[in-house]
């Protein structure tokens, strides 16, 4: 999976897939906040129902194929269970924890219409951060906090679809661990695909909202439509299914041809899937900039509907003032969470990377192995022929007559030092001759005696050390 998954003809002008998919996600998170803006300032709908995507949705749509694509790339890079597991639980609950627990203790008490002492005291405060905390059992009211909203009692309705990623999470990382990354075992999320599409076709057709009905805090219509995106972006990343700009748009444009019917609600998973993904690997290398700029999306998606509840608190109720007021404030948050959250706490997953494997040292060359002053004979046992790299050199002691054969020095496989030059008569090395000992130390090893001194001392006697020319100088 090193490979690169498109090979663009100009590469200088693409920037890297994941700061295009990073793009997607932060305008996919205000383009929510958007689609929020006009229910929350109770204006009804934002976009005419007849609309065959309802931008919101498709946005939904499109977060879920990427994070399909992306964590089926994960796991080929890395197909380690544990660390898999450990992945995703930093990336999903931090973020999502900070934000309920910032409500409850912190924004909450300051506008709750209920004494400070029986806000604390009510389980529903402590159950809203511990509900949340479960993820699959979500909170998403606190007592006395915007009960007065057009849109009363709602906290945050953005985490309603966490507990959908987190199934999609487990979905994928049961198929996994099944075999369905290897090509011989491909077929199952083939399967599982078209499974979902049947059911998801089966809830489309049956009368009435919502008739399935929920599964752990999250409709199941919904659950199952957001899971065939999940799926399909698996399929495009375990599949390396070709990516082209022009079928993503050609499909966009079928989509929209279509009109607003069921053949369009099924269609429309599979365009906005391709869509986005392709987007990435084909995002302008202009508009590449700084990570922090644009890798907030979670932040920003999981603050923004908080926000726009405190503006509508405050008395906002024009949905393009709400947009205008809520898109800024809330990508500062997101932004800060980037920055103070979900990078630090994404950075511990590197505790679970296994240790690089050491290198064993390499084992010893028998002709760098110190041997007795005696070695082997050719022929005999021990003996080992000299390789180029192992041929003695030659040099030239004085005190010797004849070259003589030295071994190579012993910090490497070839001789220290620039080669001979060929046809040139080597150089006879000078003699190390012993540091020459100072006079006193002869002195007193008796090498040189000391002279006599004084008035009776004896004069040397003539062929002693005082006379080594045999001359007598009295």
């Amino acid at each position: 999976m090193s490979a690169a998954r498109v090979v663009h003809a100009r590469p200088e002008l693409f920037a890297a897939p994941n700061h295009g998919f990073a793009w997607i996600r932060m305008i996919g998170a205000l383009l929510v906040i958007y689609g929020h803006s006009s229910p929350l300032v109770g204006s009804g709908e934002l976009f005419p129902p007849e609309w065959p995507v309802q931008p919101d949705e498709g946005v939904l749509m499109g977060f879920f194929a990427l994070s399909g694509f992306q964590i089926t790339e994960s796991w080929m890079r890395d197909p380690h269970a544990l660390r898999f597991a450990v992945k995703r639980v930093l990336r999903l609950w931090p973020p999502m924890l900070t934000v309920s627990v910032g409500m409850a203790l912190v924004v909450g008490p300051m506008i709750t219409t209920l004494p400070l002492g029986e806000y604390f005291r009510a389980h529903e405060t402590w159950g809203y951060i511990v509900n949340n905390a479960g993820l699959l059992t979500l909170r998403h009211d606190l007592p006395g906090v915007f009960e007065q909203n057009p849109w009363p009692g709602a906290v945050n309705g953005s985490l309603w679809t966490l507990p959908m990623e987190l199934l999609a999470y487990a979905g994928l990382f049961a198929l996994l661990l099944l075999g369905t990354a290897k090509e011989k075992f491909r077929w199952l999320s083939v399967v599982v695909l078209i499974g979902l599409i049947a059911w998801d076709r089966y809830l489309e057709q049956t009368p009435g909202a919502e008739s399935a009905g929920s599964l752990l805090s999250v409709p199941v219509e919904s659950l199952v439509a957001f899971l065939v995106a999940f799926a399909l972006g698996v399929l495009l990343n375990l599949y390396r299914i070709p990516l082209s700009p022009l079928a993503a748009g050609a499909g966009l444009v079928v989509l929209v041809v279509m009109g607003n019917n069921i053949t369009a609600s099924a269609w429309m998973a599979f365009a906005v899937s391709y869509a986005v993904i392709v987007a990435g690997h084909f995002w302008p290398a202009k508009l590449t900039v700084p990570g922090v700029w644009v890798n907030g999306s979670y932040g920003v998606y999981v603050w923004g509907f908080p926000v726009q509840q405190l503006l509508a608190l405050a008395g906002i109720r024009d949905q393009w003032l709400m947009l205008l007021c809520a898109a800024p404030i809330a990508y500062v948050l997101g932004t800060l969470s980037w920055k103070y959250v979900e990078d630090p706490t994404m950075r511990l997953r590197h505790l679970f990377d296994s240790a690089p494997a050491k290198e064993p040292p390499p084992a010893a060359d028998p002709a760098d192995v110190p041997t007795e002053t005696s070695s082997p004979q050719p022929g005999t046992a021990g003996h080992r022929a000299p390789a180029v790299e192992d041929a003695p050199t030659e040099v030239f002691v004085p005190s010797r007559p004849g070259p003589v054969r030295a071994r190579p020095p012993m910090n490497g496989t070839r001789p220290v030092g620039p080669p001979p030059e060929r046809g040139l008569p080597r150089r006879p090395a000078p003699r190390r001759l012993p540091p020459e000992e100072s006079p006193l130390a002869r002195r007193l090893s008796g090498e040189i005696e000391e002279p006599p001194r004084g008035r009776h001392a004896r004069a040397p006697e003539p062929g002693r050390y005082g006379d080594p020319n045999g001359l007598d100088r009295r």
